[in-house]
């Protein structure tokens, strides 16, 4: 069965509605699988360590947005937070980096507006993936 996913960027300027982005030629699936796999290994760190030593909230969430954002899924603020593995005023400081640094946007829910989603801009998403591409790359030729 083939399967597509519906990508939704977040245009620079804010302003526009996201549109959804369907291009089956780029392995979408694979590059989530492959960051869903990295960041259970860098979870996994925190037994060598601790979490604190070792830590990189925003990476973290980025990663966690990431995936997100390829297979559909919405990421709450909460959500972001526990994916960070740091305590939630931690998360919310890296947030408004992140927003500052015109990586993420927030978004309120439409039909609950005290819910608040994280969505990647298309730099950040285009930066990750290409990230995650040569990560692939990398570990394949190693």
């Amino acid at each position: 069965m083939t399967q597509f996913y519906c990508l939704i960027l977040v245009p620079e300027n804010g302003q526009q509605a996201p549109q959804p982005l369907l291009d089956a030629n780029e392995p979408w699936k694979a590059r989530a699988e492959a960051a869903s796999r990295y960041l259970k290994l860098r979870g996994q760190r925190d037994a060598i360590a601790g979490p604190s030593l070792l830590s990189d909230p925003a990476w973290d969430m980025l990663l966690d947005l990431f995936v997100g954002h390829i297979t559909g899924r919405d990421v709450s603020v909460t959500s972001a937070c526990v994916a960070s593995r740091r305590p939630a005023t931690t998360s919310l400081r890296y947030i408004d980096r992140m927003m500052k640094q015109g990586l993420i946007t927030r978004e309120k829910d439409m039909n609950d507006h005290r819910k608040v989603y994280l969505r990647m801009t298309e730099k950040a998403f285009r930066a990750v993936a290409k990230w995650v591409d040569s990560l692939r790359e990398e570990l394949m030729t190693a």
